[in-house]
């Protein structure tokens, strides 16, 4: 999906969902340095009230961009900023995401091209609320 086609004001989905692992959360969080026991340590989450250890919101945010560009939306972008980032629900091995996004903004670039500043949604396999943002 090319700049020019991207209209403001509309919404996509991604069409596939994506499994969240064990592995790949222990995989990101000790090759990013994340390796907290709260991503790493069951036992350790659980004794801050969560059913298991949680996905890092960074990974959860790479695989909400990965879904997307599958997608055809930011298959050939540059992430140049995010705000308003809040998380609702924790995502645990095992658990399914899927994306959406709005497009809330445009502006040409002189260069062709442009930025695209879109507001998104990840969900959990029961369409609960995961997390929500602004990215342009």
């Amino acid at each position: 999906m090319f700049f020019e086609e991207i209209k403001e004001g509309e919404t996509y989905k991604s069409t596939t969902t994506k499994p969240i692992t064990g592995t790949e959360i222990d995989f990101i969080a000790q090759l990013s340095g994340m390796d907290l026991p709260g991503f790493l340590d069951s036992e350790f989450a659980k004794g801050w009230g969560f059913k298991d250890r949680v996905t890092p919101g960074a990974y959860l945010i790479a695989s909400m961009m990965g879904l997307m560009a599958k997608h055809g939306f930011l298959a050939d972008a540059v992430w140049t900023g995010a705000t308003d980032i809040s998380w609702r629900t924790p995502v645990y091995p095992g658990d399914r995401i899927s994306a959406e996004v709005e497009v809330t903004g445009k502006k040409e670039s002189k260069r062709g091209g442009g930025f695209i500043t879109y507001k998104w949604k990840i969900k959990n396999q029961d369409d609960k609320l995961v997390g929500e943002g602004i990215n342009t």
